[in-house]
């Protein structure tokens, strides 16, 4: 079984603890130190948090704009990402098809498979249920 690890701010209140109990008052610059070290490690977990927020939002939106660019006509990444790069200038195939194989798994559109103009089997989503999926 695998230790846990110990993270800074453990350590910083394990050192203060032991400073206080071994030295007292003799120590407070010390502890004070140690506790303005803990200040800035919570600082900077509340500005990730925040940051992260941030960017979940942003990528909301992105999914909200692939889940609307689906309709009843498959549609594959590629032309989604056509479709929003005049909203969307940082769109890439990539980012659509995350996004979009994340709200196939939610159940929101389904993923198909239809040929190309080239004739190739390529991955396609639609916002209709596959008539092979139909119960």
């Amino acid at each position: 079984m695998a230790e846990k690890k110990v993270t800074k701010k453990e350590m910083y209140n394990g050192l203060i603890a032991t400073l206080t109990e071994n030295f007292g008052d003799e120590v407070a610059e010390y502890v004070d130190f140690l506790q303005g070290e803990i200040d800035a490690l919570d600082a900077r977990a509340e500005k990730e948090k925040a940051r992260r927020a941030a960017k979940k939002a942003e990528g909301d939106d992105l999914r909200y704009a692939v889940k609307g660019a689906i309709g009843e006509d498959p549609i594959t990444a590629t032309q989604i990402a056509e479709k929003l790069a005049a909203n969307y200038p940082e769109i890439t195939k990539a980012k659509v098809t995350y996004r979009a194989s994340a709200l196939v798994k939610d159940g929101e559109v389904y993923k198909v498979t239809i040929k190309n103009d080239e004739g190739k089997k390529v991955v396609a989503y639609t916002s209709e249920e596959p008539a092979e999926n139909a119960e």
